[in-house]
């Protein structure tokens, strides 16, 4: 097999390949790859693919150049590393304790997976899974859902009054039969408008303002048009076109995922009260002063450039997803 060079994201990855050199070479662990006595094995590749979840490896090894890609990270670590030792940089005090964190790291990963794989799990697991759906049925009960067209009328550039007249014209032109996505697109201040056409899709009470989730809610039948009300936005009037009543999800449905987060609960639970007996034993001394006096002090005009720089960003994010909501600083908002 050829392999071209790759590009290493993090050419000491896979620590604890890394930091053993090449042991012994069982006769049933095909070598993948030799250069002197440097040999990268399949127990090396089947030892690195271990940190791919149980459900994905199948997937991720039938990719080929995934796997050239992950031999030959394992090699060049592998040769990069016995150099590291050559050049006596495993003796550096600083590598060395860094490189002890990384093996603690790993060990301590290991050791809580060992935990919560010794859990102790419900003796009739679909009872209990039982025992909570009824316990927690609003959990497994989707709420009712409306499907909305909308108009949005706002005071930018208008008064009080203005806003009103207009709503309310438009109102009484889709109450008269005229179609709505047409004037969504002609009445709407909406950012979304010429995308949508005014169509929300199906909506829960929560994902509404209160104002328009009372009004859309309220309406009795497909087809009806709301009164005007008035958000924080401005005015608005809906207009039904489907709905989905409440509706509870049988248990059998959920049965799978009510027992899978309870197995996961359970095993971390385990790993998590063992940590926590740790933390909390009295042989554990917390040293506040010390931990304390970890922290830096940034002078007063660095903070201030670090919250100017997120207000810029968030207002460059709103900028992206709500375009011409967020005006230009020292520009008045557009109008209609």
């Amino acid at each position: 097999m050829s392999f071209r060079a790759f590009k290493l994201a993090r050419p000491i990855a896979a620590i604890a390949v890394t930091m053993l050199a090449s042991g012994s070479i069982r006769a049933d662990d095909p070598v993948l790859v030799r250069h002197r006595d440097v040999v990268v094995t399949t127990a090396d590749f089947d030892a690195y693919m271990e940190r791919v979840p149980a459900n994905m490896q199948k997937a991720a090894r039938a990719d080929g150049n995934r796997n050239e890609q992950v031999v030959d990270l394992l090699f060049t670590n592998r040769m990069l590393a016995q150099e590291a030792r050559a050049a006596g940089l495993d003796k550096d005090p600083e590598i060395a304790r860094r490189l002890t964190l990384q093996v603690e790291a790993f060990l301590a990963q290991a050791y809580t997976q060992h935990l919560e794989r010794s859990a102790v799990l419900p003796a009739n697991p679909e009872a209990r899974a039982r025992e909570l759906y009824l316990a927690n049925i609003e959990r497994y009960t989707n709420p009712p859902r409306v499907a909305l067209q909308h108009i949005l009328v706002n005071l930018w550039g208008r008064t009080r009054e203005q806003a009103l007249d207009r709503i309310r014209e438009a109102r009484a032109k889709a109450v008269a039969g005229e179609d709505f996505a047409a004037l969504a697109l002609a009445y709407s201040d909406d950012p979304a408008v010429k995308t949508t056409r005014g169509f929300l899709g199906f909506a829960l009470h929560k994902e509404l303002e209160p104002p328009v989730a009372e009004a859309a809610f309220g309406l009795k039948a497909d087809g009806d048009v709301s009164e005007v009300v008035e958000s924080r936005h401005g005015f608005h009037i809906v207009r039904r076109v489907g709905y989905r009543p409440e509706a509870r999800r049988p248990f059998d449905e959920v049965k799978a995922g009510i027992m899978e987060e309870q197995k996961t609960r359970s095993q971390t639970d385990a790993s998590q009260k063992h940590i926590d007996a740790i933390r909390r034993s009295p042989e554990t001394r917390w040293e506040i002063g010390a931990i304390a006096g970890l922290r830096t002090e940034l002078p007063a005009v660095d903070i201030e450039k670090k919250e100017l720089e997120g207000r810029r960003r968030y207002e460059e994010s709103l900028k992206t997803i709500l375009p011409g909501v967020v005006p230009e600083r020292g520009k008045a908002p557009p109008k209609n």
